[in-house]
């Protein structure tokens, strides 16, 4: 019975040698170049855009260039391009129609890249979205006043305040009207 456990476990042993050894040689492989990353990315996006006479992407580019966006983030997270890359992939979320996706991209890159030149903006679209994209009116609200807390000094907390405004004034005419937000 003794060698029988023995047996076994070394049987166990061994196969889970053999699995780290493969999991370490198929980390190898899957090791990403983030320059030659960043230049396929360049050339999906000049395809992309070329063929956007009409203002409306070709929905096969535009999604294989979501997933490349997506991949170079998490293969190259702290390379200075990640965020610019995933601010991208948030307006072509938006534009395939995915806005609570959009949101959620824009959210992390305001809270994962504190450097980020365009962070104070991220901030700002997660309300434009809710507002314009969803109808959600206090969401919005929240977000734009968020916005002003947090980037008080910018343009982009200017904006934040004309918003406010605009959806005072868009709510009280409706309740002026008899309509409810």
């Amino acid at each position: 019975m003794m060698g029988i456990r023995l047996h076994e476990t070394l049987i166990a042993l061994v196969i889970s040698c053999f699995g780290c050894q493969s999991a370490t040689d198929s980390n190898s492989m899957l090791e990403v170049d983030c320059g030659e990353s960043a230049a396929q990315i360049e050339q999906l996006e000049q395809k992309l855009f070329a063929l956007s006479d009409d203002l409306v992407p070709d929905q096969e580019i535009r999604s294989q260039l979501m997933g490349a966006y997506a991949a170079f983030a998490n293969a190259c997270h702290d390379d200075p391009r990640t965020a610019e890359l995933l601010f991208r992939r948030s307006d072509l979320l938006r534009s395939a129609g995915k806005f609570q996706e959009a949101m959620t991209q824009l959210r992390d890159v305001h809270d994962h890249f504190p450097e980020y030149e365009k962070r104070a903006l991220c901030a700002f679209l997660v309300g434009f979205i809710a507002e314009e994209e969803l109808n959600d009116r206090e969401q919005a609200k929240k977000t734009y006043e968020q916005v002003i807390a947090l980037h008080d000094s910018t343009n982009v907390a200017m904006w934040a305040r004309q918003s406010l405004l605009n959806l005072k004034a868009t709510t009280d005419r409706r309740n002026v009207s008899g309509k409810t937000n």
